[in-house]
């Protein structure tokens, strides 16, 4: 195994560019039922030691470390370091459904000794009730609560709710942000996407516009009208969300296989979440050797134009390079949103 020692943005000659953004999934395991996701069904596959993912190609500047639930591996701060060790430059969120407080805690204390800046999301999908049915799960909005409410005492300042939307549940949408605000806490949120490689599903539907956009309309008039360049650019993404929901098109061009990529905890990279096209395998070949082959770029090519899903995972390189263009629509509608601001 020859770890990756890639440092710019593109390869030796400047041929191939190399990822800024990607999601790690380092188990299917999960302790969760989700309507939604089906990934708890999967067989484990966890063929990648921590060493493996010392692999990961410094260009990363943003990294979600995902499952399953990524607090079932035991050598999860293992997993954690190296990636750091390897990408220091990167900013590196954990996700988590929160049901294992005392684990989730006492790994995020170990892990904040050496990445201060550590981050963790916690799936919220509801307020009560709602959310233990959508994750099938007895009492999971209460162990969700209390691990934010842990993180919280501890003084954590990147932790975020993240919100998945679906049809039965957006109208809880405002409630969930609203929750975020009395915490102190980041909110986000991903309309319920299909995948065969990862969610395991091809059931989740496009949400019912009118409440979508009721719901969304909430949250971004407050994102807009906050002081933070960050929520202003999350209020953009999710102007997306509405346009994807509605027309099936995408805001800006996917960069997946580009700048993203995603990788299975089998060791198989893949372009996305959602595109079944495998570019290689880490358990057989470098990073490097793989991102520059002639399978990955034949799956460069299959995938250009690609229209199947708008995640932040696959937009936010593009939102990088169209600030201008971002900025513009947030002046006309931070204006909006003030003018709006009792609806």
């Amino acid at each position: 195994m020859t770890p990756s020692n890639s440092i710019h943005a593109t390869a030796p000659g400047g041929a191939v560019e190399y990822p800024t953004d990607a999601i790690i999934a380092v188990t299917y395991r999960c302790d969760a039922r989700c309507e939604m996701c089906n990934i708890w069904q999967l067989k484990p596959q966890e063929f990648l030691s921590a060493e493996h993912y010392a692999q990961m190609p410094s260009s990363l500047r943003d990294i979600n470390i995902s499952g399953g639930e990524a607090f079932m591996r035991s050598d999860i701060i293992d997993i954690v370091r190296v990636i750091h060790q390897k990408c220091p430059e990167a900013r590196i969120v954990i996700s988590t459904n929160g049901f294992r407080t005392a684990a989730i805690l006492k790994a995020m204390d170990s892990l904040r000794t050496e990445i201060p800046g550590i981050g963790i999301g916690v799936s919220l999908d509801g307020i009560g009730e709602v959310h233990d049915r959508i994750r099938g799960i007895p009492n999971a909005f209460e162990k969700a609560m209390n691990t934010l409410r842990g993180l919280r005492e501890r003084e954590y300042t990147n932790v975020r709710i993240g919100f998945t939307a679906m049809t039965d549940n957006v109208g809880e949408m405002r409630k969930v942000y609203d929750l975020s605000r009395e915490l102190g806490v980041e909110f986000t949120t991903a309309v319920a996407q299909n995948s065969e490689i990862y969610f395991s599903t091809r059931v989740n539907q496009s949400v019912e516009q009118g409440g979508l956009y009721d719901s969304l309309g909430y949250v971004m008039r407050r994102e807009l009208m906050s002081y933070h360049p960050k929520r202003w650019l999350r209020a953009y993404f999710e102007n997306g969300t509405l346009m994807f929901n509605r027309d099936g098109r995408r805001m800006l061009k996917c960069r997946a296989a580009h700048e993203f990529f995603y990788l299975a905890p089998e060791g198989v990279v893949y372009p996305c979440l959602t595109v079944p096209s495998p570019m290689g395998n880490l358990r057989e070949t470098s990073f490097d050797a793989l991102w520059e082959s002639q399978t990955a770029e034949a799956v460069r090519r299959d995938i250009d134009g690609c229209e199947k899903c708008w995640m932040i995972c696959t937009a936010r390189s593009g939102l990088k390079k169209s600030l201008p263009r971002a900025f513009g629509w947030i002046a006309r509608e931070k204006l909006r949103a003030h003018m709006n601001r009792n609806t």
